[in-house]
């Protein structure tokens, strides 16, 4: 028998993406939106699989554990709005970067209310232009860590 039910989605509008600078000598960073945005897509990071495969694994099959989380690779496109504060922030993080002084910073995402914030850096802010349309920019980053809770925390042994 098949179940009939009206859709869920919902259309993607304000959605946002903040940079967060990390206070020196501790306390709590401040955050500025990144204005322009378009699409906000979270990085995935999958766990390595650590082969944990051994001459009695059941079913001659392979067998893996998860490992450690990699480096996600994140980029942003953006509509360049150069003197947008948030764009501005992450034009110095990459120039930081780019002279070999990276600086930690957080990267905040919401989609649909839902609110994600890790730890990294900047690697590189590239404005660009095609002639009639409009100015584009990219944002590259490498994200290190989760620090928001996981939604679900798996029950204790």
């Amino acid at each position: 028998m098949s179940v009939e039910t009206a859709s869920k989605a919902t259309i993607s509008y304000q959605d946002e993406l903040w940079i967060g600078r990390l206070a020196s000598g501790g306390g709590n960073p401040v955050f500025t939106q990144i204005l322009g945005i378009e699409t906000v897509a979270m990085p995935a990071r999958v766990p390595e699989d650590v082969d944990v495969t051994h001459q009695q694994s059941p079913g001659r099959s392979r067998e893996t554990i998860p490992g450690l989380l990699p480096v996600a690779e994140f980029s942003q496109d953006m509509q360049f709005w150069p003197t947008d504060p948030g764009q501005m922030i992450v034009d110095e993080l990459a120039d930081l970067t780019e002279v070999g002084t990276p600086e930690d910073m957080l990267l905040e995402m919401v989609v649909g209310g839902i609110r994600r914030t890790y730890r990294g850096h900047v690697t590189a802010y590239t404005p660009s232009g095609t002639v009639g349309d409009k100015r584009m920019a990219a944002m590259s980053a490498k994200l290190f860590e989760r620090r928001t809770d996981n939604p679900r925390v798996p029950e204790a042994d």
